[in-house]
């Protein structure tokens, strides 16, 4: 009986402890007003990362409307933590989410972050971050450092300093109807353009040499591809 009593009391920990996984810390809202829900990443180091509301990304598929700025710091409990990162499908299917601000604070943003976010015209990161930039004012996040745009939206001007084009980088972006692929760019990544069904048409640079998989998987919209001898 008491072991059967000691599995069960596992079983509602492991449970627990899969559902919070999921979950928000906290929430705060932002100078402008706007709710913004957090994980916390250290205590220690009292660092935080933007996430979305509810257990799972899909809780609340547009939590985040109209045009947000995310702040530098964030304090909860009477901590002050920095907001350092944002996460897997933060912002993940907010179709009425139009502007996004990133402060000099965040130095990761992960996976997905903005899919589906089919409303998006503006994503801009601020002057003096350390790892990003929207250069020229190009509506997109791109990793400095190696020059690899990561986030883009319908309004995306590629600058002609990106060398590659990331992961997923256009993803869910159904809105974006042309984009021109400058000649420095040389690698397109996998699910760059995924489910980009606005998107007729596309020319691939002689630059390119390199294009993953799944590069446009769901363009249903897309009648012509020219794809250069260069690509190995």
């Amino acid at each position: 009986m008491k072991h059967k009593l000691l599995q069960s009391l596992m079983l509602i920990a492991a449970l627990l402890t899969c559902t919070h996984a999921y979950a928000h810390d906290f929430e705060a809202q932002n100078s402008d007003g706007v709710t913004i829900y957090y994980n916390i990443i250290s205590s220690y180091s009292k660092t935080c990362r933007v996430t979305y509301a509810g257990n799972y990304y899909s809780s609340y598929s547009n939590e985040y409307k109209g045009s947000i700025v995310l702040p530098e710091t964030v304090t909860y409990n009477g901590t002050t933590y920095s907001v350092t990162s944002i996460e897997d499908y933060a912002f993940y299917g907010c179709s009425s989410l139009t502007s996004v601000t990133i402060g000099n604070s965040v130095t990761s943003i992960d996976r997905w972050a903005f899919s589906g976010c089919t409303g998006l015209t503006t994503i801009k990161v601020e002057t003096g971050n350390s790892k990003y930039d929207s250069r020229n004012n190009c509506n997109a996040i791109i990793e400095t450092e190696s020059n690899t745009l990561i986030a883009g939206c319908k309004n995306t001007t590629i600058p002609n300093s990106v060398t590659s084009i990331g992961y997923y980088a256009f993803s869910g972006c159904s809105g974006l109807t042309s984009i021109t692929i400058p000649n420095s760019v040389t690698s397109i990544g996998g699910d760059a353009f995924y489910g980009c069904t606005g998107l007729s048409s596309i020319t691939i640079p002689n630059s390119v040499t390199s294009i993953d998989r799944w590069a446009f998987s769901g363009c249903t919209g897309l009648t012509s591809v020219t794809i250069p001898n260069s690509v190995t």
